[in-house]
């Protein structure tokens, strides 16, 4: 990694951590019936989610547009109205949508900056996005404290404000090859963008339905909880590290295959079920890689269709549930495997990689 891009992931990788601190001390501080949750989270999903590929659509056509300058006073405004004038009703979903909207621009201007300059690596977006998970669960936890003031968490907007202004300046003198992701070439030329699109939608929507569906009984405190969120954010990153160092393909294989054991066989274990959902997060990186292959000039808009997929797999999840152990594993073995064919279909073999580079 360039000075530029090791910058740009560790910037992102704090501003995403305090972004969701923010979001989650929020959702959990809401009160409510189980519809009324549902319904909360169903509208942050779908708010923060979908939108982005819009956000980034613009991002790619417009130099000017700077989606981190606009979300996050978005983001605190939705935070501000919610605690400080109490919000219900009307009021509460005005705030949550100002929320969701700050959000999704955030997620955009963050991952614009670490792809544009990351001199086609995976490990600059991987190491952004793995922040995250990190951050839900800090936000959760500091939910649960009582004598914490809301305006503690406010105080990351003061935070964050220069930190994504000072994002702005690491495009300045970025190579016009990096600025169009030309080092991108993960995927097979003979392969229709389409399909690529379409592979990469289904991993990631099949990813974010397992991680509802994976069976994990044995978490059961609040330590274990916290165990399963840092599993996650470190497989996301180390998908990132080793996608540069070993290839898509392979860290394919050892991110949907090789976790298939640990899935399946950790339900009562910890320690296993936390090596398979670390092993299954490695593929948020290798969908990244595939979409800004074949969509070079239009990296945020790339970005935005992992979020949209991340969105239904979520609908997907609450609509249908897996009747007992035996269909869970079936549902876990099938679609692991159909993952990795699609994928060894459109990634380009490590080979062909290095002799294009």
């Amino acid at each position: 990694m360039t000075a530029r891009a090791k910058k740009s992931a560790a910037l992102y990788f704090a501003i995403h951590f305090m972004l969701e601190v923010v979001c989650f001390f929020m959702l959990y501080s809401v009160v409510g019936d189980i519809k009324t949750i549902a319904a909360v989270m169903t509208v942050y999903n779908g708010v923060a989610f979908i939108p982005q590929m819009f956000f980034g659509t613009l991002r790619d056509l417009f130099d000017k547009f700077h989606p981190g300058i606009i979300g996050v006073p978005l983001l605190f405004g939705g935070f501000l109205i919610y605690f400080v004038f109490d919000a219900t009703g009307f009021l509460f979903w005005i705030s949550l949508i100002l929320l969701c909207t700050g959000n999704a621009l955030l997620h955009i201007s963050g991952a614009e900056l670490t792809i544009r300059t990351s001199g086609g690596k995976l490990s600059p977006v991987a190491i952004y996005v793995s922040g995250g998970a990190f951050g839900v669960i800090t936000g959760q936890l500091l939910s649960a404290e009582t004598d914490l003031s809301f305006w503690w968490i406010a105080l990351l907007g003061v935070i964050m404000f220069p930190l994504v202004i000072y994002g702005e300046t690491l495009y300045k003198d970025n190579s016009v090859e990096n600025d169009f992701c030309d080092d991108y070439n993960f995927t097979t030329s003979k392969t229709v963008t389409g399909v690529v699109i379409a592979v990469a939608f289904l991993i990631v929507m099949v990813r974010t339905y397992l991680g509802y569906a994976i069976p994990t009984s044995w978490n059961t405190t609040v330590v274990e909880t916290i165990l399963l969120y840092v599993s996650m954010g470190v497989g996301k990153a180390l998908g990132g590290v080793l996608s540069d160092a070993i290839g898509l393909r392979k860290t394919a294989f050892i991110s949907i295959i090789g976790a298939l054991p640990f899935l399946i066989l950790g339900d009562q274990i910890m320690i296993i079920s936390l090596l398979g959902i670390m092993f299954f997060s490695m593929t948020m990186p290798i969908t990244v890689g595939m979409l800004v292959s074949v969509m070079k000039i239009a990296p945020g808009a790339a970005f935005g269709v992992t979020t949209i997929a991340i969105f239904f797999g979520s609908v997907m999840a609450t609509a249908f549930k897996a009747d007992g152990f035996l269909q869970n594993c079936m549902i876990i073995v099938i679609a692991s495997a159909i993952c990795f064919l699609f994928a060894h279909y459109v990634l380009v073999p490590e080979k062909e990689v290095k002799n294009n580079v």
